[in-house]
């Protein structure tokens, strides 16, 4: 097949160089190789998918550097949510503090306004009391946590 391509081509420069020249191209676009179009054709989109795949990767980077960041505030707001006195002693005001470098802060409030709404009588035995503890590090949001707890009501 080679000699015979070689001949071909021999006869074609015999014919003159501008037709062996076409005989050659011709020869090699029939011979199903790949344009230069098709090849930038592909490079772009192959550049298009690859964007794509570093933009999703970065996403979740930055959303992984936000879970590690707030997981340990987390941590920390449960923990002092553990470490609530019980309900027999919990009573309404604030208290706040670091521990590391973490500061923290617990709100203990009366919902008052709840009671009334509700239809329960002033001399009810319990009152619920709204308990909000934040938690925040130097250069992060704060992470908050709320509960409700059910306290005795403080005899008159």
């Amino acid at each position: 097949m080679c000699s015979a391509l070689r001949t071909e081509f021999g006869l074609a420069v015999a014919r003159g160089p501008r037709r062996a020249l076409r005989a050659a191209m011709r020869d090699a676009a029939a011979s199903g190789g790949f344009t230069l179009i098709e090849v930038v054709v592909a490079i772009a989109v192959l550049a298009v998918v690859l964007g794509a795949i570093g933009g999703a990767v970065g996403t979740t980077v930055k959303a992984l550097r936000s879970v590690d960041r707030q997981l340990p505030l987390l941590e920390t707001a449960q923990s002092l949510m553990a470490a609530l006195p019980d309900r027999t002693a919990l009573r309404p005001g604030v208290q706040s503090g670091t521990t590391g470098a973490v500061q923290w802060r617990i709100d203990v409030a009366p919902l008052d306004g709840v009671v009334a709404r509700s239809g329960a009588p002033q001399s009810a035995k319990w009152v619920p009391l709204l308990v909000t503890v934040s938690v925040q590090d130097r250069d992060g949001p704060p992470v908050r946590l709320d509960t409700i707890r059910l306290a005795p009501r403080a005899a008159p």
